[in-house]
């Protein structure tokens, strides 16, 4: 009878089934939660937040379902909800008795490396998530070799904390960034920065330098790809919250500023055009009669050519 009653129970709480995000992957929770988490317009991370006072006994029914249905699924959910409630060495507890019981999952490798990473053994995590990746190389829309990096700074210190170590990229000293890299390069870049950053904000509060630093070459990127401009502000000034500082951070923040201003009394578009962009605009009339001239000039040259001839 008990067991009709659990299996009923399952399959109510399947009709409300709610995803949660952790390491970019879906993870079943079966009962109602929240989660925050701006994924759309991949420019501002906010993190992932489960509200779980929607359901004071959260625990006690995973584990009961677990238990009665023998699904390691619910096993797993409630490392999840362990590790969002910060009772970390019950969450790793948890996610290596999955690993032992269903041994090679992408998703508890992942999820052990995160809960290592937040227990501050970051060579632990590195092996763990060099796992995830080997397992599954899409893993978070294959961000995760930024996660790899991330773990590699804390473990050399201070100075790995910076773009060229972190991304393998340099934006220079200047007030607008700049990158040799392609459209499409930047657009991948910034996906896998923001990605990870929504991870790291779940569980990281202010300061943290590397967070930092990543909120600002973030920004950066978005201001490279023709982000919102309102909303690059307030990444540069998430970056600031979290303890970026510096003469650099003035010079990009004030262009960033300055060019709101300019989209405010109708200088600009708001699809934030740089002047660099705006210029080679300019140019475009200009090489369509180039290119004219040069398909016409053929035609002038054997017009002439044959009245020669004639003549």
């Amino acid at each position: 009878m008990r067991s009709y009653i659990f299996s009923v129970l399952v399959m109510i709480c399947s009709c409300f089934n709610s995803l949660a995000y952790l390491d970019g992957e879906k993870v079943h929770l079966v009962h109602r939660t929240t989660l925050s988490g701006d994924m759309k317009d991949q420019i501002i991370p906010k993190g992932n937040v489960f509200l779980f006072h929607s359901n004071a006994h959260i625990l006690e029914n995973l584990d009961s379902l677990w238990k009665a249905t023998d699904s390691i699924e619910y096993l797993s959910d409630y490392g999840v909800v362990l590790m969002y409630q910060e009772k970390y060495q019950d969450a790793k507890t948890v996610f290596l008795t999955v690993e032992k019981s269903r041994p090679n999952s992408y998703l508890t490798a992942s999820h052990l490396s995160s809960v290592y990473e937040l227990m501050g053994d970051n060579s632990a995590a590195l092996l763990w998530v060099q796992k995830a990746i080997h397992l599954n190389p899409l893993l978070n829309d294959s961000s995760e070799w930024l996660h790899v990096k991330i773990l590699e700074a804390k473990m050399n210190g201070a100075r790995c904390f910076n773009s060229d170590f972190l991304l393998g990229v340099n934006f220079g000293r200047d007030s607008l960034p700049v990158s040799s890299f392609s459209q499409p390069e930047l657009m991948r870049l910034r996906k896998s920065v923001f990605l990870q950053l929504n991870e790291q904000l779940t569980f990281i509060q202010p300061k943290d330098k590397i967070v930092a630093q990543l909120l600002f070459d973030l920004a950066n990127l978005s201001l490279l790809t023709g982000a919102d401009i309102y909303a690059v502000n307030d990444v540069y000034s998430m970056a600031k919250s979290y303890g970026y500082d510096g003469s650099l951070f003035d010079k990009r923040s004030s262009y960033a500023k300055n060019l709101s201003l300019k989209i405010n009394r109708g200088q600009f578009s708001k699809s934030n055009k740089n002047e660099k962009a705006k210029s080679t605009s300019m140019k475009t009339p200009l090489m369509i009669i180039l290119g004219v001239c040069f398909l016409l000039f053929p035609v002038f040259a054997f017009l002439y050519l044959y009245k020669r001839m004639k003549s």
